[in-house]
């Protein structure tokens, strides 16, 4: 019983980098962070914006306009391939297009001798949408011939899922303290959704030279099967300071880590090893593990981050610079499945593996950089472009298994504002680019054998990510 016990843990622990999956792994993913140059507001210094400023609550104090605002991404395009996904020649590739309707705003003053800027904002954030499969069919020798001889007909499959999507709602105030200096303050509802899936199947026929008209022999397989769903909603505060000295404009922005409101997740896991043999013993492995729990507590953390810009005039141009700190945080738990009733056993007892199906995360300490720049061509039309960085902030010793974005982005703009007497409309293009070399695989079945449950030995191969957008942003000024 120990040693069939300690056999059954192996294959746990083979199976795990298939259930522990997390979601991405970025801060500046929207065109809305502090290097967003094209899309209306995402800026933290003043950039002569003609709509409001969401990302800090004290530039709208410069603004004495009462403005509607509507962006959009009329198109957007993902490309995600890494190289050799599941095997030789056999690449897992993502590919999906979206309407995405990003950010409606409205700002208004009060008090016109001593006036208060409101604003409010309703945010969408799509972080991931991606969704990939790949098959090898072949004949190979993956079972000792000890007990299967020749080459086996062997079949492994592998597909995955991951869509994540955050939506911000936002009230903020700005207020003028002098002619130079302004403050803001917004409070920011977060309610982010996430849904996370895995298969993968890898299964061998027997060979029987014993008894050759066979037709269907005994099947050695594995099988694992993961899904999370789970909502989280939080709050946090952002603290903005703006300064306006002739053509120089400084602006910095404090956000504070996100606090619990409501959280709900789902954990689905299901195992399944048949007629697998270990070639040294003799022993035969035939586990199930299986479980479905609902209505577990979440928990999904935001750092406190530190963000500053500066934006210089000159002429008709303008140069804006920015940058965004975020503080490391220590590995923690997103889902906490039960795992005491996981394995089943035939006798019904249970075998506690503590951990064993946690969903984790946990983050290094990031800086991220951008620039902007705007000219302004003539009295309608203003040039605008902006790049910026977008890093990864997985802690990659203790925290990168089993999450999809573990690469580096970069990000870039291209476009411009036509302004008219009661509105402003801006159009444009946003490109990302992301690349890694030494991505790990999933799951190798090339390599695949009963002396690895059939799941083979991952290599790392290269990864390669690429986004396009077109955006549309609609800004009424009454």
């Amino acid at each position: 019983m120990k040693k069939q016990t300690a056999l059954f843990l192996c294959v746990l622990l083979s199976s795990m980098p298939a259930l522990l999956k997390a979601q991405d792994s970025h801060y500046w993913t929207s065109s809305f962070s502090p290097a967003g140059f094209l899309t209306p507001g995402a800026a933290i210094a003043n950039t002569r914006d003609s709509g409001i400023v969401y990302l800090n609550p004290a530039v709208m104090a410069w603004s004495d306009k009462t403005a509607t605002s509507i962006s959009s991404n009329i198109y957007h395009y993902d490309h995600f391939r890494l190289k050799n996904g599941v095997g030789a020649g056999k690449d897992l590739v993502s590919n999906s297009t979206r309407i995405i309707p990003q950010l409606i705003s409205k700002t208004f003053k009060l008090n016109k001798e001593d006036p208060l800027t409101i604003g409010f904002a309703l945010v969408q954030n799509p972080l991931q949408d991606f969704s990939t499969s790949q098959r090898l069919d072949k004949k190979a020798n993956v079972l000792d011939d000890s007990y299967s001889p020749g080459n086996e007909v062997y079949v492994g499959q592998y597909d995955g899922e991951s869509q994540v999507t955050e939506t911000y709602a936002q009230f903020s105030v700005g207020k003028r303290i002098s002619q130079k200096l302004a403050a803001g303050i917004t409070v920011e509802g977060t309610l982010r959704n996430a849904s996370v899936s895995q298969n993968i199947t890898s299964r061998a026929l027997y060979n029987t030279p014993n008894d050759p008209d066979n037709i269907f022999p005994p099947v050695a397989g594995n099988q694992i099967i993961s899904k999370t769903d789970y909502t989280y909603a939080g709050i946090r505060l952002k603290f903005g300071i703006a300064y306006d000295s002739g053509n120089h404009h400084w602006g910095l922005l404090l956000s504070s880590p996100l606090g619990k409101l409501y959280s709900r997740g789902t954990f689905i896991a299901d195992i399944s090893s048949t007629n697998l043999i270990d070639p040294e013993s003799g022993l035969v492995t035939n586990l199930l593990a299986s479980t479905r729990q609902t209505n577990l507590r979440a928990k999904w953390r935001m750092p406190f981050s530190l963000a500053g810009g500066y934006a210089y005039d000159y002429g008709q141009g303008q140069v804006y610079l920015s940058a965004e700190y975020f503080a490391s945080v220590d590995s923690y738990t997103i889902l906490k499945p039960d795992a005491s009733s996981f394995i089943r056993t035939g006798n019904g007892s249970a075998l506690q593996f503590d951990g064993l199906l946690n969903l984790l995360d946990g983050r290094k300490s990031v800086l991220n950089v951008g620039m902007g720049y705007s000219r302004q061509i003539n009295d309608v039309f203003t040039l605008m472009s902006s790049l910026r960085t977008d890093f990864n902030y997985l802690n990659e010793k203790t925290d990168e298994q089993g999450h999809i974005a573990l690469w580096d982005n970069y990000h870039a703009q291209l476009g411009g504002n036509f302004k008219r007497r009661k509105f402003n409309l801006r159009a444009g293009l946003l490109l990302s680019f992301g690349y890694r070399n030494n991505y790990p695989q999933p799951v190798n079945f090339d390599t695949a054998s009963d002396k690895n449950q059939l799941i083979g030995d991952s290599l790392t191969v290269p990864a390669k990510y690429f986004s396009a957008g077109l955006l549309l942003s609609y800004i009424h000024n009454f």
